[in-house]
């Protein structure tokens, strides 16, 4: 009791704080392993007296669809937002891991400090990832905190502090993540036949993902940590009719020629491109629907978040990791008949980051709610095929990018069920 009061006595006078010390007061306010767990929230009702508020995520989901909506406005790729809804979304879980030492997780100081901490997290590593809305943010923030009967909550504030810290220790961590390596012609493959080379003076997209720091993965069999789940060797370029190459290259023109509305429309659909909420951002209102629909309080719905949104991270990261190590080329490079519904992604084809990011998320999902898994497994399949039937993926890229999303999902919760996944980026542990 004595150290979680005094730690967030800390988190409270946090301008005082150097940034250098930040992570080191958070660590202080460590969690511990968790369990995914689909228990519904204690009933906060009773103790918030005239309030009214009801004891689901509120904060936690507002917040989650502010993020979504600056990825959408801002045009942000879908690669780059992984990265930005697994920040927000660890920072998040880890203000309310922090306020609620030293709580019995019930009533209104509890309930207050929790809405505190997911709006200081959140609008402060926000704000400097979209500086242009800050003062949005900022004003988001306030109208939480007056949302209440009379002044602001003292717990609110108190959460805010939290909150704050948490967002500034994330920063930290992303200025570290190696997500700036700058571009040099020099780092370009050399080209080759049935190789990925890419356009000569145009950037690779996402070229430094295979040297980024994953929150999960670790260095094994001689891999780096980026390559612990690296795709098997994809099937070999190949003219020979009826090898794998030439039967899943024949499976995307056939297509092609024959193209149908519906294909059309599935492919539109499942882009979630620039300009949208992404990928993840997808599967990340579906986690929203869940669990409203289930009732998961504050803490629970931001550690969905963060295990999700994290372990997708590391699974674009291993994504990447493949694509950059096996160099396969896109199916209209094997074959300029072929026509596509949407422009060509400037990155290799094997394997699907697509289908990366959505096996790790529905990984998550199902773990967390069991009873949705068929519904997300048909959407994942109609995700996969939306790829080939955009001209632009074989179907062993999909087979190997549900495999990896997967395989990382897995090795996410593991880590979070031993070591809580706090301890990942430094902040928490047993």
């Amino acid at each position: 009791m004595t150290r979680s009061r005094n730690c967030l006595q800390i988190l409270r006078e946090r301008q005082l704080v150097p940034l250098a010390l930040i992570a080191a007061t958070v660590l202080a306010c460590s969690d511990q392993p968790t369990q995914p767990s689909t228990a519904l929230s204690s009933d906060l009702s009773a103790g918030l007296g005239a309030s009214g508020k009801s004891s689901g995520a509120v904060s936690t989901l507002e917040w989650q669809k502010s993020a979504r909506d600056l990825v959408k406005s801002h045009a942000v790729s879908p690669i780059n937002a992984v990265r930005i809804y697994a920040l927000h979304s660890v920072a998040q879980y880890a203000a309310v891991v922090a306020v609620d030492q030293g709580e019995n997780g019930v009533g209104r100081a509890s309930y207050e400090a929790q809405r505190g901490a997911i709006a200081g997290a959140s609008a402060q590593l926000l704000s400097v990832v979209f500086p242009d809305a800050a003062a949005v943010l900022e004003a988001q923030l306030v109208a939480d905190g007056n949302a209440s009967p009379g002044d602001t909550h003292p717990h609110f504030t108190r959460g805010v502090a939290a909150g704050r810290a948490a967002g500034d220790a994330m920063i930290v961590w992303a200025r570290a993540d190696g997500f700036s390596l700058a571009w040099n012609e020099s780092m370009r493959n050399a080209p080759g036949v049935g190789i990925w080379s890419g356009t000569p003076g145009v950037p690779p997209a996402g070229y430094q993902f295979p040297k980024m720091t994953p929150y999960f993965l670790q260095a094994t069999s001689g891999r780096p940590a980026q390559g612990q789940f690296r795709s098997p060797t994809p099937p070999a370029y190949s003219l020979v009719p009826g090898s794998r190459f030439q039967t899943d290259l024949a499976e995307v023109r056939n297509i092609s020629l024959h193209r149908t509305q519906q294909q059309i429309d599935i492919a539109n659909f499942w882009n979630l491109n620039v300009g949208t909420v992404t990928a993840l951002g997808h599967w990340d209102e579906q986690a929203a629907l869940y669990i409203a629909e289930n009732q998961l309080d504050e803490r629970a719905a931001s550690h969905l978040y963060a295990i999700m949104n994290a372990a997708t991270m590391d699974a674009t990261i291993g994504c990447w990791e493949s694509k950059y190590y096996h160099l396969m080329l896109r199916p209209t490079q094997a074959d300029p008949t072929i026509t596509t519904v949407y422009p060509l992604p400037n990155h290799p084809s094997y394997p699907s980051g697509h289908s990366c990011v959505s096996a790790a998320a529905i990984t998550v999902l199902s773990r967390y709610f069991p009873a949705h898994t068929g519904t997300l497994e048909t959407d994942l399949a109609e995700a996969g095929m939306s790829r080939i039937y955009g001209g632009i993926h074989y179907r062993f890229d999909i087979e190997a990018g549900q495999a990896l999303g997967r395989q990382t999902a897995d090795w996410a919760l593991a880590y979070d069920r031993d070591h809580g996944l706090l301890t990942a980026v430094g902040l928490g542990g047993q």
